[in-house]
């Protein structure tokens, strides 16, 4: 596609300001790996996705965009070396413009189609590719039990006894839901105090001594509850992902679960 188009050079700052570089962009976890295996990313780096495997993470505390993006040459990082995504190399153009009409982003214009026969041959690659992604990322989602430790091995176990320790670290009012990480599960943060676990810590453990008055006075949770939890999860994370879908960005919030549980019960 690169050599099929022609158009203003997007690494001059004055041209453009990485607008699009704003957009979550989807890729397979074997693009993903090859990120991680070329020093360009780290696992952390990928977040959860509903398309395909992951997209990539933007870096919110510095250019609000794609993590790859490099202010020092005001583009991608990966822009030469042949792994960069492929639906970034698309825009703005898509595929044919047979008209040769003036084709722009956001802040400029200019792009053209120089060779018809290149960019409808890169839009059957792509179209195989999103085909592969597709297939990649059902596949994904069908080793959720692995990356909740359902199936036994000493590996899937040390995730369990991982995810329990992080448990373990925080209050109940400080824990939002799971979050579907890289290879294993991870816990999502409440916003702000949260009292979504108060009837699930009471159900748990009544003997609890926080119980009835002073369930925000409890600084961690306890191991009943952390077992508790976790059998949870691992008893109902797919079937949940099959009925409402895989979330967007792999958190699952523990609102959404419990509603799930308790209309499944009734």
């Amino acid at each position: 596609m690169k050599e099929a188009i022609n158009g203003p050079n997007c690494l001059d700052p004055n041209i453009c300001k990485g607008d699009c570089c704003s957009i979550k962009i989807d890729v397979p976890k074997k693009l993903a790996k090859e990120y991680v295996k070329r020093g360009c990313a780290r696992k952390e780096d990928f977040i959860r996705s509903d398309v395909f495997a992951f997209h990539l993470r933007i870096d919110v505390k510095n250019t609000i965009k794609c993590f790859l993006f490099d202010k020092s040459i005001n583009g991608c990082r990966v822009h030469d070396t042949g792994i960069k995504p492929p639906q970034c190399w698309i825009y703005p153009t898509d595929f044919s413009n047979p008209e040769n009409k003036e084709i722009s982003c956001k802040k400029a214009a200019g792009w053209k189609i120089i060779d018809q026969k290149k960019a409808k041959e890169a839009e059957k690659l792509l179209q195989k590719y999103v085909f592969l992604c597709q297939l990649e990322a059902k596949k994904e989602l069908k080793n959720v039990n692995k990356r909740i430790g359902k199936q036994s091995s000493k590996n899937l176990k040390n995730k369990i006894n991982n995810l329990k320790k992080e448990l373990k670290k925080i209050a109940p009012s400080q824990l939002g839901g799971f979050k579907d990480g890289w290879d294993f599960f991870t816990i999502l943060s409440a916003q702000g105090l949260s009292l979504q676990m108060k009837k699930f810590c009471f159900k748990s453990n009544k003997e609890c001594k926080f119980f009835p008055d002073d369930f925000l006075g409890c600084k961690s949770i306890c191991d009943i509850v952390a077992n508790r939890l976790i059998k949870l999860l691992q008893e109902n994370i797919l079937n949940y992902i099959k009925e409402k879908g895989a979330d967007t960005d792999g958190e699952y919030p523990l609102y959404k679960l419990f509603k799930f549980i308790k209309k499944k019960e009734n």
